[in-house]
């Protein structure tokens, strides 16, 4: 269980990069004219896929007994922030037109930023605050 813990731990830095990177690459697109293009996807599909892999870990963590009641807000908002950047970015991939196509991706990434801030605050600390495994069990007692 320590190692599922300290991945979770570890994989939101780079979730956060490339929320990041999702961010600048499509805010690029946005204020130009070009079709939704390869790197868009490409940085929309990386985002995507480190944050399923991070709640993931996350439902491991609950299954493997990390479980405290301040975890069912945590878990809730990162599933609603998976689901919004899934259904948007499907959207875009969709979008006929390549300005809708990156906002509905931008509008994506955003909204599941935003979720998973308001997750994380849900648990009491901030998107680059990191606790130790036997601090958050003592916690949690």
């Amino acid at each position: 269980m320590n190692i599922v813990y300290y991945a979770h731990s570890g994989l939101r830095y780079l979730v956060l990069l490339a929320a990041l990177a999702a961010l600048v690459v499509l805010a690029r697109g946005l204020s130009g004219t070009r079709p939704y293009d390869r790197p868009a996807r490409m940085v929309t599909g990386i985002y995507t896929g480190t944050l399923h892999l991070q709640v993931l870990l996350g439902i491991l963590l609950v299954v493997l007994g990390r479980w405290y009641p301040a975890v069912m807000g945590h878990l809730v908002m990162n599933i609603l922030a998976v689901a919004a950047v899934t259904v948007l970015g499907a959207w875009a991939k969709r979008a006929a037109d390549g300005k809708q196509a990156y906002k509905y991706a931008f509008a994506g990434v955003a909204v599941s930023l935003l979720l998973l801030f308001a997750g994380i605050a849900s648990i009491g600390r901030h998107p680059f605050q990191s606790r130790a495994l036997d601090q958050v069990q003592a916690e949690s007692r």
